[in-house]
C-alpha cells in the first residue's frame, strides 16, 4: 500500500490558508493545520477530515518562534512522517498607518511573523525534506510584491 500524502498549511485557520488546507483534503491528503487560533485550527482540521482528508491535526504554533515551529515539525513527524508538501501561508497585515507613523512594536510582529515565520517554516521543514529526498515548500506572498498597496509600512 502506497504511503498517504501529506501537507502541512501553515497559517491554515483562515482566509487563503483554510481554502489551501481543505483543498489538499479534498484531494486526498492527511492535513496538518498550523496557526494560533485555538477554536478555528480545530474547526479547520474538522472541515478537513468531513471534506475528504483521511486524518487532519491542528498543531497550536507562533511562526515567528523556532522552538514552536520546531515543536509543530516533530508533532507532524511522529504521526505522519516527513511531509510531501509544506505551504507557509501565515501572515498580518498593518494597521494602516503612515510609515511616519508606524509603531515599531507593529512594525516587528509584521515582520517575525511574515517574514522569519516563513523563513523559519523554509528552514524547519527544509531540512527534513531534504534529508527524506522529497517533499515541495510553497510560500504564499502578498500582492505587495508586485504592486503597492495602501499600505506602506507593509509594502
Amino acid at each position: 500500500m502506497a504511503e498517504a500524502l501529506t501537507a502541512v498549511i501553515i497559517g491554515g485557520t483562515s482566509g487563503i490558508g483554510r481554502a489551501i488546507a481543505l483543498r489538499f483534503a479534498e484531494d486526498g491528503y492527511q492535513v496538518v493545520v498550523a496557526g494560533r487560533d485555538f477554536e478555528r485550527g480545530k474547526e479547520t482540521a474538522l472541515a478537513c477530515e468531513s471534506g475528504g482528508a483521511p486524518r487532519a491535526l491542528f498543531v497550536q504554533t507562533d511562526v515567528g518562534d523556532p522552538s514552536s515551529v520546531e515543536a509543530l515539525a516533530q508533532a507532524v513527524v511522529k504521526p505522519f512522517s516527513t511531509p510531501h508538501v509544506v505551504v507557509n501561508c501565515a501572515g498580518i497585515l498593518q494597521s494602516g498607518k503612515h510609515v511616519l507613523d508606524q509603531d515599531l512594536d507593529e512594525d516587528e510582529k509584521m515582520w517575525r511573523i511574515n517574514y522569519r515565520g516563513t523563513l523559519l517554516g523554509c528552514q524547519v521543514f527544509g531540512r527534513l525534506m531534504s534529508a527524506a529526498g522529497r517533499g515541495a515548500i510553497l510560500n504564499v506572498g502578498s500582492l505587495a510584491s508586485f504592486a503597492p498597496l495602501s499600505l506602506p509600512a507593509y509594502t
